[in-house]
């Protein structure tokens, strides 16, 4: 048996990534650019796998929706996206961790610290 990731038929594709300060308001998602740091990478498949999980459109996404409520993501769902991103990350994000997780802000700042950006 493989892992989750492959069982969900991981894609790392990414299209979307977190705007951490450019253009624009705080907290608003923005189109990646080419080429990146492995943080960008894992950051932009951890919002490639929002993206899908939850129906979102790129336009409408910003660090403050909450997983469960704004994004209905369930545990299921949840599984899902943090498998896309330790995959990309080659690297397991703790349980106790994912639990603390409320915004998608959240999400995408435990993201890129898995991909090795600590700081922000």
């Amino acid at each position: 048996m493989g892992t989750i990731a492959d069982l969900f038929g991981d894609q790392l594709r990414a299209t979307v990534a977190a705007d951490h300060g450019a253009d624009g308001a705080a907290g608003e998602l923005v189109p990646a650019s080419s080429g990146g740091s492995k943080a960008d990478l894992v950051e932009e498949a951890a919002m490639e796998a929002v993206l899908e999980e939850s129906g979102l459109e790129p336009g409408s996404a910003r660090a403050d929706l909450t997983l469960r409520g704004d994004l209905d993501l369930d545990d299921l769902g949840l599984c899902a996206v943090v498998a896309r991103f330790e995959r990309a990350a080659n690297a397991r994000c703790p349980d106790a961790e994912i639990e603390q997780w409320r915004t998608l802000g959240d999400l995408l700042s435990a993201a890129r610290a898995l991909g090795g950006d600590s700081g922000q």
